[in-house]
């Protein structure tokens, strides 16, 4: 005899009984603890309040996932099941092949935060976050040879603040002064962008700010073009942050 085939779902009426109903807030899918004292913080304090309260309010306060967050309150989710599966061993990285050897280090300190600036930037757009740093340096043709190292984070990040430091270390501690002619950083051991593991010593609002400002200069650099807005450092003359912003596919736009 064939077997019956199972089947479960919600209707729009059962929105009010059983998805308003989920409590704490944290227990509701893409509400973070961090996300939930942010909605407390606006007078929101159910999924109920979620899904009534102002699309422009919320957007305000927390860009794109602020609307994605009303839709969820109110049932409704455009992604597919496939999209939400991020494989352990994913890595989002980028390399550049330098114009010309560099030699201070203090300028090679500048390109790699560009550079970790755009991978970051994907993190985010991709919502995942990632614990282990791999940085790749070239020398110069006339020198050849180079080094690759890896490092674990304490814990897994999406911000440039958490991961160029230990850019820095892997930099500090492998490189022998030879001059640079390429470099590259990938991030990997990937998951999904949830709840972190905060410590006892650390400002929780101070990081919910860091991670706000982020996504707010995310946003703008989607709208208006990644030129729109750079670190101040990024119009020196050793910068290439503009130039390979104007890049299309690794050729001149």
């Amino acid at each position: 005899m064939k077997p019956r085939i199972a089947q479960q779902g919600w209707r729009i009426g059962d929105i009010p009984f059983k998805l308003w109903s989920i409590h704490p807030m944290k227990d509701f899918w893409g509400i973070s603890s961090a996300t939930e004292r942010r909605l407390n913080r606006l007078g929101i304090h159910s999924i109920k309040e979620l899904a009534l309260s102002s699309v422009e309010m919320l957007r305000k306060e927390f860009g794109i996932l602020g609307e994605e967050l009303h839709q969820h309150a109110n049932g409704i989710d455009f992604s597919r099941i496939s999209d939400v599966y991020i494989p352990s061993s994913r890595s989002f990285g980028k390399s550049q092949i330098l114009f010309r050897d560099y030699t201070n280090r203090k300028e090679i300190e500048l390109l790699l935060l560009e550079l970790l600036d755009d991978v970051c930037f994907r993190l985010r757009m991709h919502q995942v976050v990632a614990q282990t740093v791999h940085l790749s340096i070239g020398y110069s043709k006339q020198t050849g040879g180079g080094f690759s190292r890896q490092k674990k984070m304490g814990r897994a990040s999406n911000l440039n603040q958490d991961i160029f430091p230990y850019c820095l270390t892997i930099l500090h501690n492998f490189d022998n002064g030879m001059p640079i002619r390429s470099i590259g950083i990938s991030l990997s051991n990937t998951s999904i962008e949830e709840e972190e593991q905060m410590s006892l010593f650390e400002d929780i609002d101070q990081r919910e700010r860091a991670y706000a400002l982020a996504k707010t200069i995310d946003e703008i650099r989607m709208r208006y073009g990644k030129n729109s807005l750079l670190r101040a450092s990024s119009h020196l003359e050793h910068s290439t942050a503009r130039y390979r912003n104007g890049l299309v596919g690794g050729h001149k736009a």
